[in-house]
């Protein structure tokens, strides 16, 4: 990657990496760490800004895994120093948050079509088109309820969705929460079957013909009746397919739990 050099009046602020609350029920509770653009420290300014340096950490953790970024691999793609690094962000764990903040960033939700159904289902469309085009993001999330700017225009987005069916705000928290957690698993599920194609060295189609192999001696048994159905019966779907039909049993569970309007 080719240094970066300034950056305009975004280079000449320092990140400060501070506690900022996370929702719990009830109350706020919980601190996470969310890098927030300050005034400078004291010294010269900072030569990039806060998101040269996410974008940084973002080229090698796509390139190489997230294991792979350290402070010194994202100083040296940037053209720094290490220690110049910590001007920005106070460790890794920090730099993980801008990272993942970063990223929600690039999640472009249309606007809500007044559907709470559609609507919501484009919210988890986009949330898996996000993690999938990072593969790594799933880990990091978890575990980590940044709320950073970016993460916060989704989740403005979210609940403006949920409000208006007479839901309580503790509950539209709840239903956005279930989907985005449905989400993150779906994903990382995805995201395994493809590391395990990859670990082995084969393509879609020559892992298809493996697993019907394999498939075609459980199954010619009679000791597993209802596996038997699932694979006879083609129930076990593709993942897209698969996505769909689960957003749809989650989404009419959530219409089925909605309080009754009044009647006129």
């Amino acid at each position: 990657m080719t240094s970066r050099a300034g950056a305009g009046d975004d280079a000449t602020r320092k990140s400060d990496t501070r506690a900022a609350p996370t929702v719990g029920k009830g109350r706020l509770s919980g601190r996470v760490q969310v890098p927030l653009a300050t005034k400078p420290a004291r010294g010269p300014a900072p030569s990039y800004s806060l998101a040269q340096v996410a974008e940084a950490a973002i080229e090698i953790a796509d390139r190489d895994g997230i294991e792979a970024v350290s402070m010194r691999k994202v100083a040296a793609s940037l053209g720094t120093g290490a220690m110049s690094l910590y001007r920005y962000v106070e460790n890794k764990e920090s730099l993980c948050a801008l990272m993942l903040d970063h990223i929600h960033g690039e999640t472009k939700l249309p606007p809500p079509v007044g559907d709470w159904r559609h609507d919501l289902r484009t919210v988890a469309a986009q949330l898996r088109d996000t993690q999938l085009t990072h593969p790594w993001l799933a880990r990091i999330a978890a575990g980590r309820p940044a709320m950073g700017p970016n993460m916060l225009v989704i989740f403005e987005h979210a609940m403006a969705v949920l409000d208006g069916v007479g839901l309580s705000i503790e509950d539209m928290l709840g239903i956005f929460s279930m989907v985005a957690s449905w989400v993150g698993g779906f994903v990382q599920e995805e995201l395994a079957e493809q590391e395990a194609r990859r670990n082995m060295g084969i393509d879609e189609v020559e892992w298809n013909k493996r697993m019907a192999d394999y498939l075609e001696r459980l199954t010619s048994g009679g000791e597993y009746p209802y596996f038997t159905r699932v694979v006879r019966e083609g129930a076990d779907h593709d993942f897209q397919t698969r996505f769909e039909r689960g957003l749809d049993r989650i989404i009419a569970g959530i219409a089925a739990t909605l309080p009754e309007k009044p009647s006129r």
